[in-house]
């Protein structure tokens, strides 16, 4: 495979990857609490980063979201900064690879310099992206533990 498709490869990878970290940031399910075995309260309960929602057993759900900052926890507060930093180092990132594909000419740019901006670009992409799948594998085993 080429230089220049191994480089559109990585870049829409990246770009899904990216995706995924806003999507996993906005989902409201990093902790679920089913209470349908209890008669009187039969709720669904599941909360965000940014909300916490209840579902009853009649299909209403409502969803509150967090107004304060100071009031949350620590944990959610690492979790949600975390999350954005992993976000905008990867924006950095794609927008520093668009520069660095070898199919794009800008200027009298010297394959060195380009060279350097693939490196720049992907090391900013692992920075970007290790927290946010580390943040979802913790998440998601203290959601088994419970």
């Amino acid at each position: 495979m080429s230089t220049t498709a191994c480089q559109v490869v990585g870049f829409l990878l990246s770009i899904l990857g990216l995706a995924g970290c806003i999507a996993a940031t906005g989902m409201d399910m990093w902790s679920t609490q089913d209470l349908y075995d209890n008669p009187v309260t039969a709720v669904f309960q599941y909360e965000g980063l940014w909300q916490s929602c209840v579902r009853q057993s009649s299909g209403f759900t409502e969803c509150r979201p967090y107004f304060t900052i100071l009031g949350l926890p620590a944990m959610l507060q690492a979790v949600r900064a975390l999350m954005i930093v992993g976000i905008v180092l990867g924006v950095i990132g794609i927008l520093v690879s668009i520069f660095a594909l070898k199919c794009i000419r800008i200027g009298s740019m010297e394959d060195s310099a380009k060279a350097k901006m693939t490196l720049t670009s992907g090391i900013m992409f692992i920075i970007s992206g290790t927290p946010s799948v580390r943040l979802c594998l913790w998440a998601g085993s203290l959601e088994a533990s419970r």
